[in-house]
C-alpha cells in the first residue's frame, strides 16, 4: 500500500510551488480509488439536477456538449445543446430510459447550473440558465425565476413503464422572483432550504461579462400544499462587511455541501467558488449553521484557504463520529493549484490559469476545528481531467449520519480494505487543463465506481 500525503492549511498563496512530503501521522487514513464501472447506460451530461429512488436516477436537464468557453463569437451555450430530455438510469442493471421534457413544464427543464435538492421522494429544480425560446437570439437567453417540484418515485415509474402522460402530472412549477439564481446551491437544514450565492445572468453569455450576483444565502420554506410550489419564511443573509465584488459573498459555482460539526450538529459548508476582484478564486470555506432556536449564524473560516478544486465539482462528504473528523472529498474540477511535469504542486498562473485538473483532494477538519488538506499524488488521480460539474451518487444502502441527506457515517462503513462508495458520473470532460478550439471539452457519459481503501 503506498503512503499518504499531506498539505497543511498553511497559507502559502505567495509561494509558486510546494513539494509535498510523507505525513508523520495521516490526518487522513484512507485514499479513494477511481475505477470505470463495467456497465454505461448513461448519456453525456453536465450541470444538471438529479435524484435517486430505488437504485435509479432521475436526471433534469443540464447539458449534452463541453464547457462553453469564453471567446467564440456565436452563443456560448446554444440551445441544441440544451438537455431535453428527462432520462432514469440503472447502474446496475445496465439500462436507461428517456421521454421528453413536458410541453407544459416549458424550458424552465432545460436550463444549466439550476440548484437542486432532494427531500424525501421530492426532487426541487430552482433556476438556471439558458434559452426561453429554443433559439440562439439574444433576448432569449436568461436565468430562469422558476422554483420546480418533482415527485421522483412517480416520475421514474412512469418514464420506465413507458407512461409518458403521466410524467407531466407529477412535476408543478412556480414562478419567484427571489429564485432567479444560477450557479448557486441548494441545500436543507431542519425545516429551511437554504440557496447559496450564485447569480442572475440576463442575455446571451460574453466572455468578460458577468451577471448580477447575489451576495446572499437566502432561507426560506417551500409548500406543497395546492397545485403549485410556494415560498414562505423567505430572509436573505448579505455580508455584513458590504456587498459588492470585495465581498466573501460573491460567490458563484462552488461546491456547498452538508457537513458534520465536532458537537454532532448538522451544518453546511461553502467552499470556493469564483469570482474574486482579480477574477481568481475564493479560498476560505463559509460556514452556515441553524440552532434548534431558529436563529442562523453566517461565519468566513478565515484560519483555513483552499488550494485545490475551486469550481463547482463532483464531492464525497463522510465524518468520522468517534473522532469527531469531517472529511470533503473534491473530485478534479477546475482549480487554483495544480500539480506541474515535475509533480509539484504549483499555483495558477498566466501560462496555466485555473485549469482543469484530476486531482483527488480531501480536506479533514477535526475536533478542534483545524483543517489540512491532503490532494492525492498525482498517481492516484482521476484517470482523465474530469470532476467539473459532475456528481458523486452515494449507495443508499450506506449509513449516513444523524440528520444527515448526504454524509456518510465513516465509523459505519465495511471494515474491508477496500468499499464501494457510490459513482462519480458526468461533468465535464477536458482534453487539456486549457480548453481551446484546439484542446475541445465534451459533456461526460462515462460512470466510475468510486472505492475507499484503507492502508
Amino acid at each position: 500500500m503506498r503512503s499518504f500525503w499531506k498539505l497543511t492549511a498553511t497559507a502559502i498563496l505567495s509561494l509558486p510551488c510546494i513539494a509535498l512530503t510523507a505525513a508523520a501521522a495521516d490526518p487522513v487514513p484512507f485514499r479513494i480509488v477511481i475505477k470505470e464501472a463495467r456497465r454505461q447506460p448513461a448519456p453525456g451530461l453536465h450541470s444538471f439536477a438529479h435524484a435517486v429512488y430505488d437504485g435509479k436516477w432521475l436526471l433534469v436537464g443540464g447539458r449534452t456538449n463541453g464547457f462553453h468557453r469564453t471567446s467564440d463569437p456565436e452563443s456560448k451555450f446554444p440551445s441544441r445543446y440544451a438537455n431535453r430530455y428527462l432520462y432514469v438510469v440503472d447502474p446496475v442493471k445496465d439500462a436507461s430510459w428517456k421521454v421528453a421534457i413536458p410541453d407544459s413544464i416549458g424550458a424552465s427543464l432545460r436550463t444549466t447550473n439550476a440548484a437542486h435538492y432532494q427531500d424525501g421522494d421530492v426532487l426541487y429544480v430552482i433556476g438556471g440558465y439558458g434559452s426561453k425560446d429554443d433559439d440562439d437570439r439574444p433576448e432569449s437567453y436568461q436565468t430562469f425565476p422558476n422554483v420546480t417540484a418533482i415527485r421522483v418515485p412517480e416520475v421514474i415509474k412512469a418514464i420506465t413503464s413507458g407512461h409518458q402522460e403521466e410524467v407531466a402530472k407529477n412535476i408543478v412549477t412556480a414562478e419567484d422572483e427571489r429564485m432567479r439564481v444560477t450557479g448557486g446551491e441548494l441545500l436543507k437544514l431542519g425545516d429551511q432550504f437554504y440557496l447559496c450565492f450564485g447569480q442572475n445572468y440576463d442575455g446571451i453569455y460574453k466572455g468578460g461579462y458577468t451577471g448580477k450576483y447575489t451576495g446572499e444565502i437566502r432561507r426560506f420554506s417551500i409548500s406543497l400544499k395546492g397545485d403549485k410550489p410556494s415560498i414562505g419564511n423567505y430572509v436573505a443573509f448579505g455580508d455584513p462587511q458590504g456587498a459588492g465584488p470585495n465581498s466573501q459573498y460573491h460567490r458563484r459555482d462552488l461546491v456547498v455541501t452538508e457537513s458534520i460539526r465536532p458537537d454532532g450538529t448538522l451544518g453546511i459548508t461553502a467552499y470556493g467558488g469564483v469570482f474574486t476582484k482579480t477574477a481568481g478564486a475564493w479560498v476560505n470555506p463559509i460556514l452556515i449553521d441553524q440552532y434548534a432556536s431558529g436563529k442562523t449564524t453566517v461565519a468566513v473560516d478565515t484560519s483555513f484557504e483552499q488550494k485545490m478544486s475551486q469550481y463547482d465539482c463532483a464531492n464525497l462528504v463522510m465524518c468520522d463520529p468517534t473522532t469527531k473528523t469531517m472529511y470533503t472529498t473534491f473530485f478534479g474540477g477546475i482549480s487554483l493549484y495544480y500539480y506541474d511535469a515535475q509533480g509539484q504542486l504549483t499555483l495558477s498562473n498566466l501560462n496555466n490559469f485555473t485549469p482543469f485538473i484530476n486531482s483527488i483532494t480531501t480536506q479533514a477538519r477535526s475536533s478542534d476545528g483545524s483543517t489540512v488538506e491532503v490532494p492525492q499524488p498525482p498517481a492516484n488521480s482521476l484517470p482523465k481531467l474530469l470532476g467539473s460539474n459532475a456528481t458523486f451518487i452515494p449507495l443508499e444502502t450506506l449509513s449516513r449520519c444523524p440528520g444527515s441527506h448526504e454524509v456518510l457515517d465513516y465509523s459505519k462503513l465495511p471494515k474491508t480494505s477496500q468499499v464501494h462508495l457510490g459513482y462519480l458520473y458526468g461533468g465535464i470532460l477536458a482534453t487539456a487543463p486549457q480548453a481551446s478550439e484546439f484542446n475541445p471539452t465534451f459533456a461526460n457519459s462515462t460512470i466510475y465506481d468510486v472505492f475507499l481503501e484503507r492502508p
